[in-house]
């Protein structure tokens, strides 16, 4: 995989992420208490993940093209550690959570 592509797969999970949270903060806005709890704790365990996502894909970025070859495949493994954590996060939130989206 090349740096562009790595960086397009990687900005398109992030915005989808970046979606899927602001569409909870919206829904948010209409749930009980109880809900609100619940949303509000699944916010603060995916905000970080998607932040360090963010991080990663200014890392790779960042990476000199002619240094490329050398650090590509633990860049890429770095990528899929961080998007597997966001995707175990959107896979903790409790059935309060998830039925907000159904």
């Amino acid at each position: 995989m090349t740096k562009d592509e790595l960086l397009n797969k990687i900005q398109s999970t992030i915005d989808e992420q970046q979606a899927k949270l602001t569409e909870l903060k919206n829904k948010a806005k209409e749930e009980s208490q109880e809900t609100l709890d619940d949303i509000r704790e699944a916010i603060d365990d995916l905000e970080p993940k998607l932040e360090q996502a963010k991080a990663k894909a200014l890392e790779i970025a960042e990476t000199a093209d002619d240094k490329w070859d050398d650090v590509k495949d633990s860049l890429e493994e770095g990528w899929d550690e961080v998007s597997a954590k966001l995707e175990k996060g959107w896979d903790n939130l409790t059935s309060a959570v998830k039925s907000i989206f159904s």
